[in-house]
C-alpha cells in the first residue's frame, strides 16, 4: 500500500512537470529503457480518467460513478493493446524507424497526458454534471442525454488531440527524418481516435440511456457503433 502511495506522488510531481511543457521529461518517458517510466504512464492514465470517469457516471448515481472510473481507463489500455502491434507496422512501413517498443511508449507518454488533461477538466465535467436537469420528460430526456454524449466525446477528443500534439516534435526527433515522423504521427492519431471511439461504444454505458438500467455492461455490446451514436445525439440535441 505505501508503495502505491509513493508511486501516486511521484506520477503527480509528473503530472505537473508535463503540465508546464516540460519537454526533456516527456523525452525521458519516450526514451527510458527503465520500466519506471511505464508504471509512472500507467499510474497517471489510472488516475486521471478514473477521477474524470467518476464525475461523468455520477449523473446516474454512485454506483454508475464507480463503473466508468473503472472503465474509462480500461478503454485506455484496450486501445493502447490494439494499436500497439499495429503503430508498430505503422512506423516501420512509413520509413521512420520507429519500431513496436518505441511506438507503445509514444503511446504511454500520449494517453497519460491526455489523462492528466482529463484529470484537469474533471471538475468542468462534475458541475455541468450537477446542473443537467434530473426531472426532465419526455423528449427532453433523450435530448439532455445526447448532449451529455456530445460534450464527453468534445472534451475527450480535445484532451487526446493535445495531448498527442505534444508528440508531434519528439516523433520527428526519433525518426529517421522529419517528414516521415509526420506521417506516422498523424497515422497514430488517426487510428488511436477510430479505435478509441468504438471501444467506448462497446464498453458503454458511462451515463445511462433514458429507460434503460444502470450496469456495467450492456448485453449487447456489439450492436451498433458509436458513429451511429453521435448521430442520434445530435438529432436529438435539437430539441432542446
Amino acid at each position: 500500500m505505501i508503495t502505491i502511495f509513493r508511486a501516486a506522488a511521484y506520477s503527480f510531481k509528473k503530472a505537473i512537470s508535463l503540465c508546464r511543457g516540460d519537454r526533456r521529461l516527456l523525452a525521458d518517458l519516450i526514451g527510458s529503457e527503465q520500466g519506471g517510466s511505464v508504471l509512472n504512464c500507467i499510474v497517471l492514465i489510472a488516475l486521471g480518467c478514473g477521477v474524470y470517469g467518476f464525475t461523468v457516471g455520477l449523473r446516474n448515481g454512485w454506483e454508475m460513478g464507480a463503473y466508468v472510473a473503472i472503465k474509462l481507463p480500461l478503454i485506455i489500455f484496450i486501445t493502447l493493446i490494439v494499436n500497439g502491434l499495429l503503430n508498430g507496422f505503422l512506423g516501420l512501413v512509413l520509413g521512420s524507424g520507429i519500431g513496436f517498443r518505441k511506438s507503445i511508449q509514444f503511446l504511454l507518454a500520449g494517453f497519460a497526458i491526455m489523462s492528466v488533461i482529463l484529470g484537469a477538466l474533471s471538475p468542468v465535467s462534475f458541475f455541468a454534471t450537477l446542473n443537467m436537469p434530473s426531472s426532465v420528460d419526455g423528449a427532453g430526456r433523450f435530448a439532455w442525454h445526447g448532449a451529455s454524449l456530445l460534450m464527453h466525446t468534445c472534451l475527450i477528443a480535445v484532451a487526446g488531440i493535445t495531448a498527442h500534439s505534444r508528440l508531434l516534435s519528439c516523433v520527428r526527433e526519433f525518426a529517421d527524418s522529419s517528414r516521415a515522423g509526420t506521417h506516422v504521427f498523424f497515422a497514430w492519431l488517426a487510428g488511436n481516435l477510430f479505435v478509441g471511439a468504438q471501444i467506448s461504444w462497446n464498453l458503454r454505458p458511462f451515463f445511462v440511456s433514458p429507460g434503460l438500467n444502470v450496469e456495467f455492461l450492456r448485453q449487447d455490446p456489439f450492436n451498433g457503433n458509436f458513429y451511429e451514436a453521435v448521430t442520434v445525439a445530435l438529432k436529438n440535441v435539437s430539441l432542446i
